[in-house]
């Protein structure tokens, strides 16, 4: 299924981006006009857009010490540390780019993004054999991420900014998402316990401040970090900084450190 739904020609040899341009003269202007603007309305536009971080150096190294802060954070949770080492690797690796998110939100970091460039279809495939070697010596220049992606994550730190959320409220959050259960825990039905009186403890803290309407809005917080992306974080916030290094491995050896 199209993921928009931009109008397709029954001819696919009519519809390739190769015969449009070979026959771009013989388009009629009325024709040309509906194909430009088509082009110009497609919502997935932003899919294809891809986007990097305007001032990588001080933003990525932001990101960074709010990870390491946030790890600090978690080594200190008693339920944690008292976890088999395998168990805490597997929720550390499941869980840090909510968790980072969430850091960003605490730490007010902010960040403004400029597009990056992407080889058009057509040169790919006029320069193959160029193409692959040119990506394959410089794999570790990440051409960026979709702008949807981007634009989501920042829609989500104004909103939660705009919410202030107090320490206990980040810290009850936190733990929601650090024991989020995943396959082949040891301790799995502890770790799910654990979730469980997060949540509790988050909605009763908020229950005792009288105020039913903030409850709803931070499960709406929590339900958008759970369903986050950990590829598109990486790729605005680590993946300049790691090149075609593993993520887990580098974010575990943040993880690991004294």
């Amino acid at each position: 299924m199209s993921c928009c739904e931009c109008k397709v020609t029954q001819d696919t040899g009519q519809g390739s981006i190769l015969y449009s341009i070979l026959n771009r003269d013989a388009l009629c202007p009325q024709a040309r006009e509906d194909t430009t603007a088509a082009h110009r309305c497609c919502s997935c536009a932003s899919m294809r857009k891809l986007v990097a971080i305007r001032a990588p150096q001080s933003v990525i190294r932001a990101a960074c010490e709010v990870l390491l802060k946030t790890f600090r954070f978690v080594k200190n949770v008693p339920c944690f540390r008292g976890l088999p080492a395998d168990d805490q690797l597997r929720l550390v690796r499941n869980s840090w780019a909510p968790l980072l998110l969430l850091g960003l939100v605490q730490d007010s970091v902010d960040f403004d993004t400029v597009e990056t460039q992407k080889p058009s279809l057509l040169h790919e495939i006029l320069t193959h054999d160029a193409g692959r070697r040119e990506r394959t010596a410089g794999a570790a220049q990440h051409p960026g991420v979709p702008l949807c992606d981007v634009q989501s994550i920042q829609m989500f730190l104004v909103k939660c900014r705009g919410l202030t959320i107090t320490v206990k409220e980040h810290a009850f959050l936190k733990g929601a998402i650090l024991f989020t259960p995943v396959p082949e825990l040891e301790c799995q039905e502890y770790i799910h316990a654990l979730q469980r009186e997060a949540e509790r403890a988050l909605y009763e803290h908020v229950g005792n401040r009288g105020n039913a309407n903030r409850s709803g809005k931070l499960r709406v917080v929590l339900s958008t970090l759970r369903a986050v992306d950990p590829d598109a974080v990486a790729g605005l916030f680590l993946r300049p900084l790691t090149g075609t290094s593993s993520i887990d491995e580098h974010v575990l050896a943040m993880f690991c450190e004294r």
